[in-house]
């Protein structure tokens, strides 16, 4: 399970291969474009409790479900190299990462959650304002909540 307050600062930009950097660029514009970004398997029942959670909450979400992915594999490393979480889900807010099933039940219920959503951008999405966001562009259907690459 993640942390919010995790520090593993990942691979720079600078040293990953071409296919790594479109997955990074897209990974950043997916968290930056979704003020809530769901990492999930379509498979798995605690990205199911996560995605009703929110649901329930009303809160609106994108979720990107990496086992349908061709890429998803890739992301999902991406993934688990920025934040030190290999396991989904893998939920942000705000451009904070709240990390996996857990840690997002928790936030809920300390009132973290609502706090992430309504101060400042997290690290994750202040990263797309130095990015050119171009690439790896993300389209999402109106009123799906899934992310389509």
């Amino acid at each position: 399970m993640g942390n919010a307050s995790s520090t593993h600062q990942g691979t720079s930009a600078e040293n990953m291969p071409i296919a790594s950097k479109a997955i990074s660029k897209l990974v950043t514009k997916l968290i930056s474009e979704n003020s809530v970004m769901v990492f999930s398997k379509s498979h798995c029942q605690f990205c199911q409790r996560v995605k009703h959670l929110l649901a329930d909450k009303g809160i609106k979400f994108k979720t990107l479900e990496l086992d349908l992915e061709n890429n998803g594999s890739s992301i999902q490393d991406h993934l688990a190299s920025i934040t030190g979480q290999r396991t989904v889900p893998s939920v942000f807010a705000n451009g904070h990462h709240v990390g996996g099933c857990d840690d997002t039940f928790v936030s809920f219920k300390a009132n973290k959650f609502a706090k992430l959503l309504e101060g400042p951008l997290g690290k994750f999405a202040e990263q797309n304002k130095t990015e050119d966001s171009s690439e790896g562009s993300a389209s999402n259907i109106e009123g799906d909540n899934k992310a389509h690459i």
